[in-house]
């Protein structure tokens, strides 16, 4: 588009003529050579030459530079653009607007907002968590057409950390734009600037704080006019006003009475407080209107937990990071945010935090509305705490840009300045403690993860003083916790617990043609997996992975539900992390739609307010072993849960019921994790199968989980006639396929070549931690015939243990492409080599099954591992055994140390 005039707009006036809607088409112009500012354009107000319709982001437009590349580590963006921008209209300011004062608002932007109204520039903001509100009153004339020309500059204004979660590529872009409201507004110049709320729950009142602004540079007297309003509650207050300044600070405390309900998780009452101030200077009258939501909550640090309205909660959180690829930034209204509120609250989730990042206003409106914590930071991340001061006085303005305009939010519980920070602690101490002083209705901490300081009320970390409180995976044994770690001076959340990776799922790319981004990464992933002729298990890789990782995160979030002295967990992530590396680690894909992987209701038996929990010592087990276990409860529901009535029962695959039995009923105290009973179950009369043992609470708390259960193998891998045995390859491996014979190679893990073999999937993802084994969990053949006899599902789970912890993983790429091992281990999705721990081939004219296996360490302590390798016996010595691809005697030499 060339040289457009802009015409005169046509303004939309609402509220008596107090405000005009800026939504629409505005002039526009790119200005990546940042010359505008330093040309004469500004000085002769030029018309800009072309269009673009806002609230929006140049990325909608496909502004910028178009992206050839398929970034690795990231989603790639199809229009990059980085610099100024510049909006223009022309803007008639209505004449009834004499005397006002005259603001422009932008709900958000990103990063520095600058207002030219005709040839000069008037105001500057940059501030990234909270809108920008520029003073035109002095600029502008009313009844006269402006020429209003803003510049957006979206390139860093300080020197801060490219991931923090406002502004990385790696999750919402770095986009340049204006998005959600964005209007003009007319006010009187006696006004209320700020209206805080601060309950009191003791006695049902409230203290209100305004700040009243005149600008009328006379003395002015009136009234605060206060409505309270909510479900079947109204209620009306006044105070006086007087002012001779241009600030003045006004407190007054309001009864509630006894009909006020309190807010939290499950009962997230809100009100509304709405302040209509009438003044005069004798000679004028004015009239202004504020409102805002609050909550009849309060939150204290209590010994091992937060305090809300005097009883402990447990947090049972997500880290959000802000991905959002379907529009590239996050969105600014109710229905996008109540939609991952929702989802959050059917997973059994009550917390957020937003990591490094400060969400908008639509976001702590829907938590307010359906009851979750939220922790808030700014965007600050690792170096931001070294020695700068400017970016010092742009985080003490952000701070309190935050707890001005969020603190009246309910939802809004704990503060944290940021993410992992380094650095200068006495600035962040001087944050925090300018934080607790201007607004204690939140709790604060310093950083995530890092150096503790004085103020600190709670501490999110993977460690403290008395040891590791993280995890990142589990155990086949459940008889553990982090209450001793937890147990420090202020509640201890555990940081980014989970982080188990997921194979990615390729159908996924399409859900990006219509977005700012593309999974060009994906395309790169997939044609190598399809280069190494594997593409037809892409679905069967990130099904197993996928299982795995639930697996992981039901066995990380019991242990810490377990761990009664933790204040809780924030799960790295519930959905996918498109940064760093590409991280899939949620059950939820980047654009929060499932995976498939667990559904709602499954998840919310180990993720829940109350929750059914097993202590016991293993997994796998010998029939002639007796299964104990010792039942807990976690309770951090609303109540006790009086006359609670427990039951346990053991069912086989089919569902049948084994034995069953009941604890003893009691009365279950709440915000605590009771013991309430132990049980015993001898195994003699189940052999080789999988059960399932169930523990219930008054039948609507249900939990369960998998045990396996084999026989004592005494004989096991003895050769005959037909079958040799060996853990090397030498002349007698070599006879016997030479004679058409068939021969069960087991080599032990340390006369392999080859990687680590692992149970758990890899941390975060493989390209940011680069560190062996480089694997993400097992694809098992279990339709195969050498599973016969033991049994598995084709993913991995904790009957495994005993067998993968003994285990070499060999380096099969080089082998014909139809051979795929049984025991098939899945390489990190940037490398998709073929993997294997187990593999049968022809060999010289005979058949040969490969296990890199340790047979022998602890075998009277591992009963899969005998049971699977009972299983390939029977497999070998039956006409089932057949192997269809060859492989060269090279290849298999090739692995093995001589």
């Amino acid at each position: 588009m060339i040289c457009l005039l802009v015409s005169l707009l046509q303004v939309t006036l609402l509220n008596a003529q107090s405000v005009i809607d800026l939504s629409g088409t505005w002039g526009f112009q790119t200005d990546v050579m940042d010359f505008r500012r330093g040309s004469l354009s500004p000085r002769y107000n030029h018309v800009l030459q072309e269009t673009i319709k806002l609230p929006g982001i140049t990325d909608d437009y496909q502004i910028g530079y178009k992206n050839p590349y398929k970034y690795i580590d990231r989603l790639t963006r199809k229009y990059e653009y980085m610099g100024p921008a510049w909006y223009q209209r022309d803007i008639e300011i209505p004449a009834a607007w004499k005397g006002k004062k005259i603001m422009m608002y932008f709900e958000r932007t990103h990063w520095l907002s600058s207002i030219y109204v005709d040839t000069k520039e008037v105001s500057s903001i940059d501030y990234v968590s909270v809108p920008h509100n520029h003073d035109l009153t002095h600029f502008v004339k009313p009844g006269k057409t402006h020429r209003i020309t803003i510049c957006i500059d979206n390139r860093f204004q300080y020197n801060t950390h490219k991931w923090n979660h406002a502004h990385t590529e790696f999750t919402q872009i770095n986009w340049n734009g204006i998005l959600g409201e964005m209007k003009l507004m007319a006010i009187d110049p006696v006004f209320v600037d700020d209206l805080q709320v601060y309950p009191n729950i003791t006695d049902n009142s409230v203290k209100v704080r305004l700040q009243v602004n005149n600008e009328t540079k006379r003395q002015v007297k009136g009234m605060a006019t206060f409505t309270i309003s909510g479900k079947n509650y109204n209620l009306k207050d006044e105070v006086v006003v007087a002012s001779t300044d241009s600030v003045t600070f006004i407190e007054t405390t309001i009864k509630l009475g006894k009909n006020i309900k309190l807010w939290d998780e499950f009962n997230p009452n809100l009100y509304q407080i709405n302040c209509q101030l009438h003044t005069s200077d004798g000679k004028n009258t004015y009239q202004h209107e504020k409102a805002a939501t609050f909550g009849m909550r309060e939150v204290k640090q209590g010994k091992n937990h937060i305090i809300l309205n005097n009883h402990p909660i447990h947090l049972r959180g997500n880290v959000e990071n802000a991905v959002f690829p379907k529009t590239g930034h996050a969105p600014l209204d109710d229905a996008s945010w109540e939609r991952i509120i929702l989802l959050m609250k059917d997973y059994g989730m009550n917390h957020l935090r937003f990591h490094s990042w400060c969400p908008p206003a639509a976001a702590f409106r829907m938590a307010d509305k359906h009851g979750i914590y939220f922790e808030i930071e700014m965007p600050m991340w690792g170096k931001d705490a070294e020695p700068n001061e400017a970016r010092y006085n742009f985080f003490r303005r952000e701070i309190k840009a935050i707890l001005k305009e969020y603190g009246n939010h309910p939802s809004f519980v704990l503060y944290c300045n940021g993410n992992e920070i380094t650095g200068n602690f006495d600035f962040i101490e001087e944050l925090t403690a300018e934080g607790r002083k201007i607004d204690p209705r939140h709790l604060y901490s310093g950083s995530t993860a890092r150096t503790r300081v004085k103020s600190d009320q709670y501490y999110v970390s993977q460690q403290t003083n008395k040891g590791p409180v993280k995890v990142y995976e589990g155990l086949p044994s459940t008889d553990w916790d982090k209450n001793l770690e937890s147990d420090v001076d202020v509640p201890v959340i555990s940081h980014e617990s989970g982080q188990r990776c997921i194979y990615p799922n390729f159908d996924e790319i399409k859900k990006y043609s219509h977005s700012p981004v593309e999974a060009r990464n994906f395309e790169v992933f997939r044609d190598l997996l399809q280069k190494n002729g594997m593409l037809d298990q892409a679905d069967d890789f990130f099904k197993a992975s996928g299982a795995l990782t639930v697996l992981e995160y039901k066995a990380v979030i019991e242990a810490l539900l377990r761990s009664g002295k933790s204040a809780g967990f924030q799960l790295l992530s519930m959905n996918d992390f498109p940064g760093q590396g590409y991280a899939p680690v949620g059950i939820f894909d980047p654009f929060w739609d499932s995976k498939g992987l667990v559904t709602a209701e499954k998840f919310r038996e180990f993720c829940a307010p109350t929750v059914a929990l097993l202590r016991y010592e293993k997994s796998s087990y010998f029939n002639s072993e007796t299964f104990k276990g010792k039942a807990e409860v976690y309770n951090f529901s609303h109540s006790a849960i009086e006359n609670a009535k427990i039951r346990w029962w053991l069912t086989d695959a089919s569902g049948k019921v084994l034995k069953k039995g009941n604890l003893k009923s009691q009365t279950i105290a709440n915000a605590s994790v009771s013991p309430v009973g132990e049980f015993e179950i001898p195994l003699k009369n189940i052999s080789n199968q999988k059960v399932t043992v169930h523990l219930a609470v008054n039948e609507n708390i249900k939990n369960s989980w998998d045990l396996w259960v084999y026989p004592i193998h005494q004989q096991l891998m003895q050769s005959n006639e037909q079958v040799l045995y060996s853990k090397v390859y030498d002349d007698r491996v070599k006879q016997q396929l030479a004679q058409g014979k068939t021969v069960v190679l087991y080599p032990s893990p340390e006369n392999v070549k080859g990687r680590k073999s692992m149970f758990h999937n890899h941390f975060w993802n493989p390209i940011m931690f680069a560190w062996a084994p480089m694997t993400i969990g097992n694809l098992i053949h279990h339709e195969q015939a050498m599973f016969k006899d033991f049994t598995t599902e084709n993913h991995t789970d904790w009957q495994w243990w005993d067998i993968l912890n003994y285990a070499k993983v060999i380096e099969m790429q080089n082998t014909p492409q139809k051979l795929r091992p049984f025991i098939q281990v899945i390489d990190s999705y940037d490398n998709n080599q073929k993997l294997g721990i187990g593999f049968e081939a022809k060999v010289n004219g005979g058949k040969l099954l490969v296990l890199a296996l340790d047979t022998q360490t602890d075998i009277d302590q591992r009963p899969a591992t005998q049971q699977l390798l009972h299983s390939i016996h029977n497999y070998v010595n039956s006409d089932k055994f057949s192997p269809q691809e060859s492989v060269d005697e090279s290849f298999i030499q090739s692995f093995l140390i001589k």
